[in-house]
Order: C-alpha cells, then structure tokens, then sequence
C-alpha cells in the first residue's frame, strides 16, 4: 500500500524528504532560455498590471528570491516562481538566479501547488482547482490540505464547492463579477433554476454577498417546506457533498432510497466517477 504523506504545517509537511528531494540543490545563474515555464502551473492567468509592476521592482533593485527549478532534459523547469520568470522577461533582464533541486514529477507538482496557493497568488477558482489536484491526484483529504496549507478545513470544502457551478458562473468568479462569497449564497439553493435565477440577480441588480445569502435563505426555506426533514438524511447528504465536492442528497421513502448527485457538466461527472471508483475510496 502506498504510504500517505506526513502531516504537519506547510510544504515540508506535505512532502515528506524521500529520494526525490534529498539530493543537495545548490544556486547558480540560467539563462532566461535554458528555462521553461511548468506545463503543470496551477495558475491560469497573470495579473499583467502586478506582473508589470513587478518587473520594474526588479529593473530597481534586481531578482530577490530566486527561482526554484528542477533538470528536465537539455533545460531547466520551473517549479517554483513562474511569476518572477515572466516578469524579468518583461524587464529584459538575461539571466537569473535560481535553485536548482532535484525532484520528481509528484514532488514538483505538489511543490508548485502549495507554493502558489500559500503565496495567494491564485485566483478562487485556481485555487480551487488546486485543492482539487491535491484531492484527486494525491489522495488528500480535506484536512490534510487543510494542515498542508495551513488554513481551516471549511475553507478547503468551501473552495472545492464552488467547483459544483456551472460553467458561466465559474467564469464570473474568475473574472471578478461575482465573488466567492455569492457563488456560495448560490450554492445553496437547492434546484439549478433556482441558482440560475439567483445568479441573475446578482448580476443585474449588484446585490451584495448578504443581500445573496438573504435570498438564497428564503428560497431554501420555501423548498424545504415541501421536504420532510430528517436529520439523519441531511448528515449522510452533507457527508457525501464533502466527499465529492458536489452537492448531494439523500431521499427515503417508505419501501426505497435515493441519491441524487448534482453535475453541472460532464467533466464534473467524469471527475466524480473517478472519485467513487478510484483505488482506496472511502465509498
């Protein structure tokens, strides 16, 4: 059985210091052209008035941190520092300093996750995209991302909720339109007309992150007039909702149950698939 990473705070937590990592890195000087972005990056976009910004503190007082980067083939990778890659590009500075470490596939991936993610350089989506990566490709757990980077564990199920939206809605939080607190207020009405409906709303009419939740509250209410309450339904819907990052629930006749999963796309659906039947799933 695959051993699961130490727990702990922070990156060296998250990666325990095997073979892949132990190896010494050391500093030297790259061309901007022995080195390639990370095909991996979890960042989408780059803010190009901050990168801007940051190319001419750099033109100032020259590349402070160095870039982390790992050998692949002929060049170097980024693993680390993609950012200030692109901005001494735009600075039109040569060479660089970095770090060179040596580490495999998986030790980059989670290094250029959790980097990111604990720097706040993603945007809400991005970020949860990566929890997600960490969820799904490394077999975390929510609080295992939690202590990996050091934030509460709701955070994290927060994050993956937003995953559940639809297309559109997702784009608008990555755009800013809306923010992550009204994607949650959206979240939690129950039917998709009723999110549609509710996301409208906040486009047209502006309304603020209470103004959403005030709303979302009273559809909810009116739903739930229609459905018997049962508590313990609601704690195994709210148990698999974590386990999925999808909103589910659970329904219980007199004879027959049901489990309803609620996809807004069909790389949603291959996602939850994946998750119910990969090796080792707690369902």
């Amino acid at each position: 059985m695959k051993t699961r990473p130490r727990l702990g705070k922070g990156i060296d937590a998250l990666i325990p210091i095997d073979e892949s990592l132990s190896s010494s890195s050391h500093v030297m000087d790259l061309s901007l052209d022995e080195i390639r972005p990370n095909p991996i990056q979890p960042r989408k976009s780059i803010d190009q008035e901050k990168l801007s910004e940051l190319a001419q503190s750099i033109k100032i007082h020259g590349l402070i941190s160095p870039i982390l980067v790992r050998r692949f083939n002929s060049r170097y990778e980024i693993i680390a520092g993609e950012r200030r890659y692109h901005a001494c590009r735009m600075a039109g500075i040569a060479r660089v300093p970095v770090i060179v470490k040596d580490a495999s596939d998986d030790a980059s991936f989670k290094l250029s996750l959790i980097e990111n993610i604990q720097r706040e350089d993603l945007n809400p989506l991005e970020e949860s995209e990566a929890y997600a990566t960490l969820k799904e490709h490394f077999g975390l757990t929510h609080q295992e991302i939690a202590e990996s980077v050091m934030k509460d564990r709701s955070t994290i199920t927060n994050a993956l909720r937003l995953l559940g939206l639809p297309d559109d809605m997702k784009d608008s939080i990555r755009e800013g339109t809306i923010t992550p607190g009204h994607a949650r207020a959206i979240l939690m009405v129950a039917s998709d007309e009723g999110r549609r409906v509710l996301f409208q709303k906040i486009i047209d009419k502006g309304l603020s992150v209470r103004e959403a939740e005030q709303r979302a509250t009273k559809a909810r209410t009116e739903s739930s007039r229609h459905s018997r309450h049962d508590p313990d339904l609601e704690r195994l819907s709210s148990r698999l909702s974590e386990l999925l990052s999808a909103r589910v629930s659970c329904s219980w006749s007199k004879r027959k149950g049901k489990i309803t999963i609620e996809i807004s796309s069909r790389e949603e659906l291959r996602r939850i698939v994946d998750e119910i039947t990969r090796s080792g799933s707690p369902l």
